[in-house]
């Protein structure tokens, strides 16, 4: 018979503490009981022989005294009795100090009158032994009675408790969680708590098969959905990044590396904060906007520039769009979450309808739209003590160019004649193609001198032969008219006009040369 083990300790060790202190109780119960018993014994002794002791005080008779201690002393509770007078003192027995009993005797004829005193000694030892006997006769009495509980209780124990309970646990570890419905208690039906405790079971494992299920349910959605999420990130054509709130690098998806390999020269990704700078130009300043941004799922987006590797220096940078919003993970952490658009060829498209928005298709010089724009702009500079000196600028000898050798020798000796005027002017001036083989040239902050020596180099670059073929060179001159504003006019579109009455006085004149208006 297989019994609990820590139940069978427990129940001994309360039994025995119980017993102890049972037995501890009771022997200071029963020698506090013997000895009221003796006193009382004593007491009543005291008070059968006190008449006749009181007599022979009285007359201080010592027989009779004897007589009274000799009645006394036969009684065993009783070891030592004395009569004592101011005249007569008789004593019995082995008298001692200790568990004295005292009786005031008083005159036979006068209640008021003391005539001595009636001694009694109690016999402690004989008290001990009975109060001892009487204790040990309980105390196994009660060591039986525990026993018996014990052993009763232990068997009770087995039978109610720790059989069904080990036939309980037994049961409890066949059951298997892995399946949609799990096996139920099969003894249920019994009316005590074990059958009760069944029934709980079953309606906890009811409740536990729901929940397991809905999280199984639950999980595979979850799992069918991080698949499709895995899958949207590998396949995305945007480069995706996970970071901590210090852009620590926490994961990315493969285009990123795809966007590291093409712009790092570095092989492996590094995995802190230093990424972005190894990636990015100003580095410092788009890590601080995106770790002081305080807004949670909110999307911000700014424009960054790559940086390339060594073997990258001369190609062109390549510009993102980083999109970035912060949000918590399933477990409380603050994530950030980093999309990266290559934005590039937008980027150049941009520029490109820009720069033909402004610049002349052929020369790449600025177009009749951008020099308007420039020269109203630097007329409207508040200070009016400054000069713009324009200078237009008529090709001879263009037209039988084109007649001779055809419009593509045209274009290429407008070209040629775009790059000499660049090399001759400043970044601070304006050079544009004004349209046909017409070309301004406005010089900010300048004087007459200045332009006449500008349109002196100017007659000789064009002059230089310009190769428009492989066998052919063409020879080509220029009529400059050059007006001063604010000398000559108030406004954009009249010195213009003064310049081109300038160029046209030259063209009388015999072309090639320049003219100041005046």
């Amino acid at each position: 018979m297989k019994i609990n083990v820590k139940l069978t300790i427990y129940v001994g060790i309360i039994a025995s503490i119980a017993t102890l202190i049972l037995s501890y109780t009771s022997y200071d119960n029963i020698l506090e009981s013997s000895n009221q018993d003796s006193d009382r014994i004593i007491q009543s002794l005291a008070a059968t022989v006190y008449d006749t002791a009181a007599i022979s005080a009285y007359l201080n008779n010592e027989a009779l005294a004897n007589d009274v201690i000799t009645g006394l002393l036969k009684n065993k509770r009783v070891v030592c009795a004395a009569i004592i007078t101011d005249k007569m003192q008789t004593t019995g027995g082995a008298c001692q100090k200790a568990h004295k009993y005292t009786k005031t005797l008083y005159s036979p004829f006068s209640q008021d009158e003391k005539i001595g005193q009636l001694e009694i000694v109690k016999n402690h030892v004989l008290v001990q032994n009975i109060a001892s006997s009487i204790a040990d006769n309980k105390i196994q009495g009660v060591i039986v009675v525990v026993t018996i509980s014990i052993l009763f209780t232990l068997i009770t124990t087995y039978l109610l408790v720790s059989h069904p309970i080990e036939k309980l646990a037994s049961w409890l570890d066949t059951v298997k969680l892995d399946t949609e419905q799990t096996m139920r208690y099969p003894h249920t039906g019994r009316r005590d708590e074990i059958g009760r405790i069944g029934y709980k079971i079953n309606q906890l494992l009811n409740k536990l098969d729901e929940r397991l299920n809905k999280e199984r349910a639950l999980t595979n959605q979850t799992q069918k959905l991080s698949e499709n999420l895995t899958m949207i990130c590998n396949l995305s054509k945007n480069a995706l990044v996970v970071t901590d709130t210090e852009l620590n690098l926490l994961s990315h998806n493969p285009e990123f590396e795809s966007v590291w390999s093409n712009n790092v020269s570095q092989e492996n990704i590094t995995t802190n904060h230093q990424w972005v700078n190894l990636l990015f130009e100003n580095a410092d300043t788009i890590k601080q906007k995106i770790i002081q941004s305080e807004q949670l799922k909110t999307a911000t987006t700014i424009e960054v520039e790559t940086k390339h590797s060594p073997e990258q220096k001369n190609s062109e940078n390549l510009w993102f769009d980083l999109t970035f919003a912060k949000a918590e993970n399933a477990q409380g952490e603050l994530n950030t979450f980093i999309f990266i658009s290559d934005v590039t060829a937008k980027r150049q498209q941009l520029l490109q309808s820009e720069f033909e928005a402004d610049h002349d298709l052929l020369t790449h010089l600025k177009n009749r739209r951008s020099a308007r724009r420039l020269l109203n702009h630097m007329m409207k500079t508040p200070d009016h003590s400054s000069k713009i000196a324009l200078l237009l600028i008529d090709l001879d000898g263009f037209k039988e160019v084109n007649d001779t050798y055809g419009h593509d020798a045209g274009d290429v000796a407008l070209v040629e004649i775009a790059k000499r005027l660049s090399h001759l002017t400043r970044r601070s001036d304006i050079l544009a193609r004004w349209g046909g083989d017409e070309f301004i040239i406005a010089l900010n902050y300048s004087q007459v001198d200045e332009a006449k020596t500008l349109a002196n180099k100017i007659i000789h670059a064009v002059s230089v032969p310009i190769n428009v073929s492989s066998e052919d060179n063409v020879n080509l001159g220029a009529s400059i008219g050059i007006a001063i504003y604010p000398d000559s006019a108030e406004d954009f579109d009249e010195l213009f006009e003064k310049a081109d009455i300038a160029m046209y006085q030259i063209k009388k004149q015999g072309k090639n040369s320049y003219q100041v208006h005046s």
